[in-house]
């Protein structure tokens, strides 16, 4: 009976997704009438979560959704459930369904200190996602508490707000690293914004190595002469003419000896690698997944490698083209798409997979260009150009310097 039961939660979930791709409410709301059933019908707790989490799944990306047939009766009867993740489904999901309570209740468990901290994660960023009119006060409230600040720092990206910048930076120095890079990529999504965050840069409260490659590129995405004058004065020359990159090349090549990359510091480079590098690509098992993997590229052949890093764009595969969206509300995302239907779309960006209702995208474009800009190797000296091209092409792992 048990297993009968979960064929039928799956064969009614697989419907209940391939409707969603229509944008008809009635559909999408017969089609999750079903699943409500189940959720009726059965008590058993596996059931109960496999039958949320696919409905939570299924919505992700979309800011509201008409409450299925039923699904009151399902509040009442799991709202008090033994199980704290059915319980934290069924609020989301109500939040979803546009249930005011469940609005109050999750704002409350967010901005509890006693409660569990992935319990006030989720609430907040259901509440991001929702963005109701009220939530810009409790996400100024919350910057101060490490447990919920990264999910602040991006839901504040939403808003538009002339505060915003100084409100973060004022902050900036007492952030993780995990955390800046949050604050830089909300900064970097409002010419406005980033403009801030370049000043800031030039003052010397934001370092120059935390605006990484793949910021650079979205800034430029902006086509902002302004902003470009002053990210190419605070940042560098972002690209240099084709003529001289035969001439950086050779610059570059004789900087790296065999015999000099055998006496380089791997372990300072692979620290580099961490600044300039892993927020996009993977090395080693470890970093983002926004640029290839390179730990099976030709990244042993250090001609290779300078190449790619003097002129990154001259070759870039259709799956690493970077996409900017320009939401509605005046945000500027820029990543890999990852998944899309009819109505919604997720966005691998740095530091996020952002779920998206196609709704509030404004416009799209896909840049023939690579992600990473020209002119990173411009910011290291030549010692460091040497630890980072012996780390990227050794052989493994190394740890990092103490």
């Amino acid at each position: 009976m048990f297993r009968g039961t979960l064929m039928l939660v799956c064969i009614c979930a697989a419907g209940a997704v391939s409707t969603f791709a229509n944008d008809r409410p009635k559909a999408i709301r017969h089609s999750l009438t079903p699943l409500v059933r189940v959720l009726t019908e059965s008590d058993n707790p596996a059931v109960q979560l496999d039958v949320l989490r696919g409905m939570y799944e299924a919505l992700q990306g979309r800011r509201s959704a008409t409450a299925p047939e039923g699904w009151s009766e399902v509040h009442r009867k799991l709202t008090d459930s033994k199980n704290a993740e059915i319980r934290e489904k069924v609020l989301q999901l109500s939040v979803i369904f546009g249930d005011p309570q469940a609005l109050a209740m999750l704002r409350k468990t967010a901005a509890d200190p006693k409660a569990e901290a992935t319990a006030r994660r989720n609430a907040l960023q259901t509440l991001v996602e929702k963005r109701p009119p009220d939530l810009l006060p409790l996400l100024r409230k919350l910057i101060g508490d490490r447990v919920v600040r990264s999910t602040v720092l991006r839901g504040l990206a939403s808003y538009s707000d002339p505060q915003i910048p100084q409100f973060i930076l004022e902050h900036y120095a007492s952030f993780s690293d995990a955390e800046k890079a949050d604050a830089v990529a909300t900064l970097a999504s409002r010419p406005a914004y980033a403009l801030a965050l370049l000043d800031a840069m030039e003052r010397g409260r934001v370092p120059r190595r935390d605006l990484s490659a793949f910021t650079v590129r979205q800034l430029l995405a902006f086509k902002d002469k302004k902003l470009t004058e002053r990210l190419t004065k605070v940042w560098g020359s972002i690209r240099p003419p084709s003529a001289e990159k035969t001439t950086l090349l050779a610059k570059y090549k004789a900087m790296v000896p065999a015999n000099a990359l055998k006496k380089a510091d791997r372990k300072h480079g692979r620290l580099l690698f961490s600044r300039t590098c892993a927020s996009c690509h993977t090395l080693f098992g470890e970093g983002g997944k926004i640029g290839p993997d390179l730990t099976g590229s030709q990244r042993t052949n250090p001609e290779y490698l300078l190449t790619k890093l003097i002129d990154p764009s001259a070759v870039v595969a259709r799956d690493y083209q970077m996409t900017v969206l320009t939401l509605k509300n005046g945000r500027i995302l820029s990543g890999l798409i990852k998944e899309e239907n009819d109505k919604t779309l997720t966005l691998q960006t740095q530091n996020e997979a952002v779920r998206l209702d196609k709704s509030d995208i404004e416009e799209r474009q896909r840049s023939q260009q690579s992600m990473m800009p020209d002119g990173l190797l411009g910011m290291l000296n030549p010692a460091e150009v040497r630890d980072l091209i012996a780390y990227v092409s050794g052989a493994g792992q190394v740890p990092l310097p103490r």
